[in-house]
């Protein structure tokens, strides 16, 4: 993917009624399965960029390192969709850098376990 933005949208009644900001990432954006800001919260989906088997659905999550994530003040849950997905719950701040940050900081790591995982895969 060529996109070097995440825009979050406010949603009101699942619908996506104004944006909010647009954040510059580094990488990993092609793990982003859906974004948005509901409550003052934002709920950032992230994936795998490739499909899995289903033998190797369950073993994604089990091999999923969400320590890796105890510097950042997220909750965060294993959804099920077609792929293996995970939702990052945090506090939306009007706070470009802030918000910056805290998305690059979470794809970064994201794109780290899913890379490990799939060379796990490979072996």
């Amino acid at each position: 993917m060529e996109g070097k933005a995440l825009v979050l949208y406010k949603r009101e009644n699942g619908i996506l009624t104004e944006e909010l900001g647009s954040y510059e990432i580094e990488v990993g954006l092609e793990f982003v399965y859906k974004a948005y800001v509901e409550d003052g919260k934002c709920y950032l989906f992230l994936t795998t960029d490739k499909d899995v088997t289903d033998e190797q659905y369950n073993e994604v999550y089990e091999m999923y390192n969400i320590e890796k994530y105890n510097e950042i003040d997220a909750e965060i849950e294993e959804v099920e969709e077609y792929n293996p997905t995970w939702l990052f719950k945090f506090d939306f701040k009007d706070d470009y850098e802030y918000m910056s940050d805290i998305l690059n900081d979470i794809l970064y790591l994201h794109q780290e376990n899913i890379k490990q995982i799939f060379a796990e895969f490979e072996k």
